[in-house]
This record gives structure tokens, sequence and C-alpha cells, in this order.
């Protein structure tokens, strides 16, 4: 007790100096300022524009800064309700500056301020550093103004920041930053580093390529009504390889194609093969450029193109523009039962939660999504028996990617080589007690929590055994039943693929 009491007044002798000494020049704004932060108004304001405005990469930084905030504005008002501390006494303070208003709630700590410092820490992991600048010196206004205006004591600012660091920590921890935005790069990486370049010996004009194009890949279309009417986006991208390559053979899918079959049969008779679609679909045409020792044109043209932008190629335009420079290299490939993945292959209840993910992400964004899918899943099913590597456990997702993944929590986002000759492997297991609990926050906590039930390693092989049916995988997004056994392996620097010029 003497401790607390030694650092009341401590607080007091502070507050005094504070609001009596003080700095006149701020007595006509500080009131102003007070009420202006009301009910979080302006992170309300700043988080709206961000999302108007700041494109996909800071809309997601927005909304963890708004979450934060919130939750850092709930924490405060739950403490207040335990501490019950009496406002300052606000004789002597010039009537200018005293607010136009009564606060008949507790003291500490500052709720106004908890709400600045979280929202200024979430947002600074990954905004640009002019606009975290801005937003940190108004946050530390904000928690001035409190004191000045003789509204809170500085202990009770102070409790307020180290509430909203809380919450700004918790935020990250479940949308977790992107550092490489703070630079100002509002943009993908630019694409992983591939290694052996060759000199493809290909005609301009495109003489020897046969280009497949899968129309039921494009975003947003719907299914094919008949077999001879694809839909209207497919004739364009046609349209658009033609046009830059006159003498390649453009092949359209229709419904009722095996895309198996065309994808032999061009790579078979053709000297390149090029495809234009989503990550499914390529995955298709990789299988057949394997087959056949072909060199292989992606065209990123699907809903999901995560293997093109790890190329370096978000657009039809940039394969067309990598093909003209002529350009090849050599990336891995990965391998389970018989099949090949370029990204990922997963078990367990990966695959659902992945299906749901890409439902939600348009219209909330990837990464709630993919905590909103984890939370339904985790809700939802059981864990999986299953045998890794000899060791028997219970999974609820696991994953193993096609060479190391860059991690932002526990979620595997971007990739920076395609030539690391390794499998990034990771699991979730179930634990007892309380299994879905413990799992929500080994994921959740991401590096800052070190559970038992998570397992994150490189390896060149892997065997899994799953006793029960279903035995679902997910193999670059498409979804297969597996063998009892089934085994991950490597092809290193195994397909060849026309990349864009090193800048």
């Amino acid at each position: 007790m003497r401790v607390l009491d030694s650092l009341q007044k401590i607080d007091q002798r502070v507050y005094r100096a504070v609001t009596r000494v003080g700095l006149p020049a701020l007595d006509p704004f500080t009131p102003k300022l007070v009420q202006a932060t009301d009910n979080m108004a302006p992170w309300f304001l700043v988080s709206a524009t961000l999302a108007a405005t700041g494109g996909k990469p800071l809309r997601r930084t927005a909304l963890r800064a708004i979450l934060a905030a919130g939750a850092a504005n709930a924490l405060s008002a739950s403490v207040k309700r335990a501490t019950g501390r009496t406002r300052p006494d606000s004789t002597g303070i010039p009537p200018a500056r005293f607010p136009y208003r009564s606060y008949p709630s507790s003291s500490f700590p500052s709720g106004h301020t908890a709400a600045a410092a979280a929202f200024a820490a979430a947002l600074a992991s990954d905004a640009p550093r002019p606009l975290t600048a801005m937003v940190s010196a108004l946050a530390g206004t904000v928690a001035l103004s409190r004191v000045h205006s003789g509204v809170h004591y500085p202990g009770d600012v102070l409790g307020g920041a180290a509430i909203g660091l809380g919450a700004a920590f918790l935020a990250r921890a479940a949308l977790p930053p992107r550092p490489e935005l703070a630079t100002g790069a509002l943009t993908e990486p630019a694409g992983a580093h591939p290694g052996h370049v060759e000199d493809p010996g290909r005609a301009l004009e495109g003489e020897g390529v046969t280009a497949v194009v899968n129309p039921r890949s494009a975003e947003g279309l719907p299914a094919l009504v008949s077999a001879n009417a694809p839909a209207p986006a497919s004739f364009d991208t046609a349209a658009k390889i033609k046009k830059a390559l006159p003498r390649a053979r453009v092949l359209v899918l229709a419904e009722d194609d095996d895309i198996g079959q065309v994808m032999d049969e061009a790579a078979r008779t053709g000297e390149i093969l090029a495809v234009a679609g989503g990550d499914g679909t390529v995955n298709t045409a990789a299988r057949a450029a394997l087959d056949h020792d072909r060199p292989l044109l992606v065209l990123p043209d699907g809903t999901l193109n995560n293997f093109a932008r790890t190329l370096g190629l978000s657009s039809v335009d940039e394969g067309l523009l990598a093909f003209a420079n002529g350009r090849l290299a050599r990336v891995d490939v990965g391998e389970v039962d018989g099949r090949i993945f370029l990204n990922t292959s997963s078990f367990g209840s990966y695959p659902r939660m992945v299906e749901r993910r890409d439902r939600w992400a348009p219209k909330i964004g990837k990464w709630p999504a993919f905590v909103l899918a984890l939370c339904r899943d985790l809700w939802e099913l059981s864990p999986t028996p299953a045998v890794v590597d000899g060791s028997p456990t219970r999974v609820w997702w696991a994953f193993v990617g096609n060479c190391r993944y860059r991690t932002h929590a526990r979620v595997p986002a971007l990739r920076e080589s395609l030539v690391d000759g390794m499998l990034d492997v990771r699991v979730l297991g179930a634990r007892s007690p309380f299994p879905r609990l413990r799992a929500g926050i080994d994921v959740l906590l991401g590096r800052h929590w070190h559970g038992e039930g998570y397992s994150e390693r490189t390896a060149t092989e892997l065997t899994l055994t799953i006793p029960d049916l279903p035995r679902r995988l997910a193999v670059d997004g498409e979804v297969v039943e597996g063998s009892r056994t089934v085994r991950f392996a490597k092809r290193p620097a195994a397909l060849r693929v026309f990349v864009p010029p090193r800048t």
C-alpha cells in the first residue's frame, strides 16, 4: 500500500505541474481535441480513409488498427469498473481549457489513450513511415490532452497506453503484419528468385507455341452454359494471345473437354506449352510439360494465381512480355502420391478451411477470412488420426509447401525462392485438455507462443498414413482422395518456366 500511495502522490504532483504551469499555447485547442476524440471518431475516420484509398494492403492494415482500438477501448472500460479512481480536481485549471462536459466514470485508465495507442501501434507494423509518424503524433497529442485538460492523471494515461499496446499485440497476432509494406511498396513482392537461366530458342511470333485457355478459371465468371458457349472473357484472353503471338496455336477449352487430355496433346504436339488459367489449370499444364519436357509459359487468368505471382507474373500481359524477353528458369516441383504440386498440398481440415477462406476473402480480406475459417473448422470438425513420419498424432490441419514459405504468424504467406530443394512442413496437432482452444492459441499467437501442438520444419520427403476414410488431400487447390499411405517428395529444378527479367 505504501508503494501505491507513493506512486499516487508522484502522479498528482506531475498532474499539477502539467495543468497549472502547463503549456498555455495549447489552452484554446485542448478542449476541442478532447471532445473530437470521443467515441474513437478520429480512428474510424483514418481507417475509413485508408480502406477507401489505400488499396488491398492498407485495407488490412486499417482493419487491424481499428480492431485494436476497439479492443483497447472495451478493455479499458472493464478496468474502469474495477478500479473506481476519482477524477482529478479541476480547481485551478483555466476555464478555457476545461472540457464542456462532466466525466462521472473512473479516471483509471484513460480509454481515449488506450484506443489511440492501440491504433497507432497496430498501424505502425506495416503502414508507410510517413503515415505511421502522422498517426503516432496524433496519438501522442491525444494522450497529452487528457492530462493538460484536467481529465486524467498521468498514471491514467500510462495505464491506457499499456492496455493499448497489449490490444495492438493481439490484433497483430490475428492479422499478421506485412513489414515490406512499411517502405511504401504497396504491391505484392516482385516474385521468387528462379534458378538456372537458359536460352529458350523460341520464335517471337509464337512459332511452335500451343496455348490452352481455360475460361472456367476466370475470376468471377459463372460456369459455362454449354460446351459450345465459352465465357466472353475467354475470347478476350485468346484474342490477346493471338495478337501477341500470331503464329501460336490457341485452344479454348469447352465445358466437356478433359483438361488433362487437352494439355497432354498440346504439350506433345507443340514445342512450348502456354496456359491461361488459375493454379489448378496451371498444375495440369505443368504435369503435361514435365511429361513431354516442354517449357511452360504461365498466363495468370484465374481466381487464384499463386504460382504465377511467385514467378513475378500478375497478368496475361506480363506473361506475354516474359515470353518476349525469352528468359527461362528451372523451378522445383513437389510430388504427392504420383501427383505434382507447384504451391501446396495439405490434409486434415486444411482443404475445407482453404475453400472457406477463398470464398470469404473477396468480401473481408484474406487474413480475416483465414481466421474466421480456422475458428469455424475448430468448432465444427474433429482432428484426423494420422501417423506423420512414424509418429502417431491427431491432426487439425497440415500443410506441405513446395519450397520454404515466409511466415505471417503461423500462416504460410509468400515464397522467396522456388529452387531450395525443400518441402515446407507445418502440422497443427490436437492436445488435451481443451484441444480447440489450444489449437487457436497455437495459431494466432504465432512466433510469440511455443505451443507443443504446432510443428514447423523443412524436409526433402515426408510419409503420412491416414487410417480412416475420408482421406482428403488438397493439391494446388484441387481436393482429391489420397491413399492410406501418402508420400511427399521433391523434384528439384524439374520444370522450365518463362520468368520476367530481373530488375
